[in-house]
Formats: structure tokens, C-alpha cells, sequence
């Protein structure tokens, strides 16, 4: 999915990707499914590559493992953060006041998170991953370009899809955010699925850090590294030579 920034940012930094367990072209393990256990994935590679200084960025469900790498190891090994477009909290509890729902930038209540769950493995889950999908993307984007996302996320097993997003829908770090003290840049789009204004939250009550908004016209969407590729880089660049 990052093939974009290792075209912009290979020749100045050294970039790595890593599939998560049951993703892209790796093994199917038959557990694991939960924000935890890929938050030490994420560790036992850093170990095992012997990465230290590190920039960590993750997009959408890949910020709330780095948030789970915080909650466990704090900063270790880190340098700095790209939070690309995810909420603090997807699945808010009834008693929550609207205010906090625009805070948290809550994307299933209770009802639409069991409803989507169970899509994933209906009778006709493609269809509906393809539906999914498609609410995130522009039309800027080729057609070819949404078959293959599409493709790509497919590759992991529906059922563990569900029980993945799941886990993931009832994580809420509002509480953690704050705590985060490495220099942290924060990407967002204004025509997102994830609302522009939780991201304006995370940058509020995180000392320091800064606040990017993609406009529409400029690839302001969920995947905005694919949208406007060059100026996510460029953005990114930035921010990682800054002394």
C-alpha cells in the first residue's frame, strides 16, 4: 500500500513496510487478531532488525498498534510519530456526550459496529468490503486502483477481519495521547471517513504536535498517501529532517 512512499522517500531515508500477521502475502496464523498482539509484533521485528531512531507511522488501523506500542513500551527505539488519519476512539459507549463523539471522531456506534462485524462474514462479504472501500477512496483514483486495494485487503481471511476490526472498534486511547512526548505529525483529509476534527483533538492535547489537513483537491481523503502521494512525502520529509 506504501509503494508510493518508497518511490519518494527510499532515496533519503530507509523505509520498511511491515505486513501484519495475516496480511498481504504473509502466513495465516490462526490467532492474534487484536491490537495487542500486533503491537509486539511490531516490537519483536524492531528487535529483531536492531531499528533504533525510528520514525513510526501508521495509517488508519496501523496508528492505534503504534498507540498500543506506546502503551507498552513507551518511546523506546522511537525518535517520532505519523498519526495518518485515525480516530482516538472508533466505538463510544451510549453515555458519551455528543461533544465527545466529535472529539473522539466515534466512526460505529455500538448498533453499526455489530452490524459491520457480521457483513464481513455475510453471504456476500466481498460486496461489501468492496462498499467499504469505495466510501474511503475519491474518484480521483483510477478504477484499477480501487480493484487493487481492493484485492490487497481481501487477502485477509474476512472472518479474521471481523474479529480484528472488532478488537480494534473498542480500543480507546484518549487517555494515552497525551502522554506521547516525541515530536508527532498528524495527517488527516477534510472529505475523510475518519472526521477532520477528531484529528484537530489529537493535535489540541498533544504537546507539540503538528497538524497537516489535505484538502479535497489536494487528496484530502483517507488514503491520502495514494491520493496526493507527492506531497504526503514531501510532508513527511519535512518532517523528519527537522531538527
Amino acid at each position: 500500500m506504501f509503494k508510493e512512499q518508497f518511490a519518494g522517500l527510499s532515496p533519503h531515508f530507509h523505509c520498511l513496510a511491515l505486513d501484519h500477521r495475516g496480511d498481504g502475502d504473509r502466513g495465516r496464523p490462526p490467532r492474534g487478531d487484536r491490537i495487542s498482539r500486533l503491537a509486539q509484533d511490531v516490537r519483536e521485528f524492531i528487535l529483531h532488525r536492531g531499528l533504533d531512531e525510528i520514525t513510526l507511522l501508521g495509517h488508519s488501523m496501523g496508528v492505534s498498534v503504534m498507540w498500543g506500542y506506546w502503551d507498552l513500551y513507551g518511546g523506546d527505539r522511537l525518535a517520532r510519530m505519523v498519526i495518518d488519519d485515525e480516530p482516538s476512539v472508533l466505538t463510544l459507549k451510549d453515555t458519551e456526550s455528543a461533544e465527545s463523539a466529535v472529539e473522539a471522531g466515534e466512526i460505529f456506534p455500538w448498533s453499526a459496529l455489530i452490524e459491520t462485524c457480521d457483513s464481513l462474514v455475510s453471504p456476500d462479504p466481498i460486496g461489501f468490503t468492496r462498499m467499504m472501500i469505495e466510501d474511503m477512496l475519491s474518484d480521483q483514483l483510477k478504477p484499477k486502483v480501487h480493484e487493487w486495494i481492493l484485492a490487497e485487503n481481501l487477502k485477509l481471511p474476512r472472518a479474521h477481519a471481523a474479529t480484528l476490526l472488532f478488537n480494534h472498534s473498542l480500543q480507546d486511547w484518549r487517555d494515552l495521547i497525551p502522554r506521547i512526548d516525541l515530536p508527532t505529525l498528524i495527517i488527516t483529509g477534510r472529505k475523510s471517513v475518519v472526521p477532520w476534527r477528531s484529528q484537530a483533538w489529537i493535535h489540541a492535547v498533544l504537546p507539540g504536535s503538528k497538524l497537516e489537513i489535505f484538502e479535497e483537491k489536494r487528496g484530502g481523503h483517507h488514503f491520502a498517501f495514494l491520493e496526493h502521494p507527492s506531497g504526503f512525502n514531501a510532508l513527511v520529509s519535512e518532517f523528519m529532517l527537522e531538527a
